[in-house]
C-alpha cells in the first residue's frame, strides 16, 4: 500500500487513490487513514444536515449517498467506508475527494471554495462558480497551455498573510463536450460514475506539492450578451465578503461543526489580501478567448 498526499496531509487508504501523489514526506504517522467496515446508517447523537450528512457534537460527520455507501468521518482523520455491493471504486474516490475532502477541511479549520485551480504566476489562480460554469474547462485550457492543474472543484485555502492554496490533485472532472471541444481524446479514460459523461482527465504536468500563494480568485457568471462580457475586479467589501461565502463549498457543513465565525474571519483575510474578479462570459463563448486577457489580469 502506498501512502498517498492530499493537501499536505499523508493518505494511507485501503481503496487506491491514483488521482493523488504518492507521499514523499518525513516518516510521521498518517494525518488520514481510510478503510472499509460497518458503519451504522444513523449517527448516534446526529444532527441531520440536507438529505445527505449527519454532524454530532463532537464533529463526527456521517455522509450517506445512495448506491455508493456510507461514510463516517472522524475529526482524528479516520474515515470508514461501507459500500454499497453496486458501488464502483470510481464511485467511492469521487466521494472522498469531493464532499469527504470538504468535510474534512470544516473539521480542520480550513477554506474550501467551490473551485479548480492552476498554478500562474508563482501561485495559484482559483476558478469559482456554480456547477455546469467552465471551471474545469478554464483550467483544462490553462493546463494544455502548461500551466500545472493544483485543484479542482474543491480548492483547500488556508487564510493567512498571504492566503495559500494547499494542492489536492491534477485530475479534472470534464463533460464530454468540453474535452471534444478542447481535441482531448476520450481514450481510456475514466467516467465519472454509472451513465454520467464526466471523464476524468489528469492534467499533463503533473501535481503540485507545496503550498502556492493565492494570486487571484475569479468568480464565473454568464453574461446575458456580448456587450456584458468582461473582467471586472470586485471592490466593495460587502460584496467581495458576500461572494466568497457563495462559493464556500458545503457551508452548511462549518455551520453545523460549530465554526460559522472563523469561516468568516477566514473569508475576511481573503477578502483584504487577495484580488477577486468577475468573469462575465456567454453561455456560448469558446473558453479559449479567455485565457490571455485572464492571465493578463494576474500578471497586473
Amino acid at each position: 500500500m502506498t501512502d498517498r498526499l492530499l493537501c499536505g496531509w499523508r493518505v494511507r487508504s485501503a481503496i487506491a487513490l491514483p488521482e493523488l501523489l504518492e507521499w514523499q514526506g518525513d516518516d510521521r504517522p498518517p494525518d488520514i487513514t481510510v478503510q472499509f467496515g460497518e458503519v451504522d446508517d444513523n449517527l448516534p447523537g446526529g444532527r441531520t444536515i440536507g438529505s445527505w450528512l449527519q454532524i454530532d457534537d463532537a464533529g463526527n460527520g456521517l455522509l450517506q449517498v445512495p448506491m455508493v455507501g456510507r461514510f463516517l468521518v472522524r475529526p482524528s482523520g479516520d474515515i470508514t467506508i461501507a459500500p454499497q455491493p453496486q458501488a464502483s471504486e470510481a464511485e467511492m474516490r469521487l466521494l472522498l475527494l469531493g464532499s469527504v475532502l470538504g468535510l474534512v477541511c470544516h473539521q480542520r479549520g480550513l477554506l474550501p471554495l467551490h473551485a479548480s485551480s492552476v498554478v500562474m504566476e508563482g501561485g495559484a489562480v482559483a476558478f469559482c462558480g456554480p456547477s455546469g460554469m467552465g471551471k474545469s474547462t478554464l483550467a483544462l485550457r490553462f493546463a494544455r497551455r502548461g500551466h500545472a492543474v493544483v485543484s479542482d472543484d474543491v480548492c483547500v485555502l488556508d487564510a493567512g498573510s498571504p492566503a495559500r492554496v494547499r494542492p489536492s490533485f491534477p485530475r479534472l472532472k470534464l463533460w464530454r463536450d468540453a474535452m471534444e471541444d478542447a481535441a482531448v481524446s476520450l481514450e481510456g479514460l475514466e467516467g465519472n460514475g454509472r451513465g454520467a459523461e464526466k471523464f476524468h482527465f489528469i492534467g499533463p504536468h503533473g501535481g503540485v506539492r507545496d503550498t502556492l500563494p493565492l494570486r487571484a480568485i475569479f468568480l464565473l457568471r454568464r453574461a446575458e450578451s456580448a456587450e456584458c462580457e468582461g473582467i471586472e475586479r470586485l471592490s466593495a467589501p460587502l460584496d467581495i465578503l458576500a461572494a466568497l461565502q457563495a462559493e464556500t463549498f458545503r457551508p452548511q457543513v462549518g455551520r453545523a461543526l460549530g465554526d460559522a465565525k472563523a469561516l468568516f474571519q477566514s473569508r475576511t483575510l481573503i477578502a483584504r489580501e487577495v484580488p477577486i474578479y468577475w468573469l462575465k462570459r456567454q453561455a456560448d463563448a469558446p473558453p479559449e478567448r479567455w485565457l490571455d486577457a485572464i492571465a493578463a489580469t494576474v500578471r497586473g
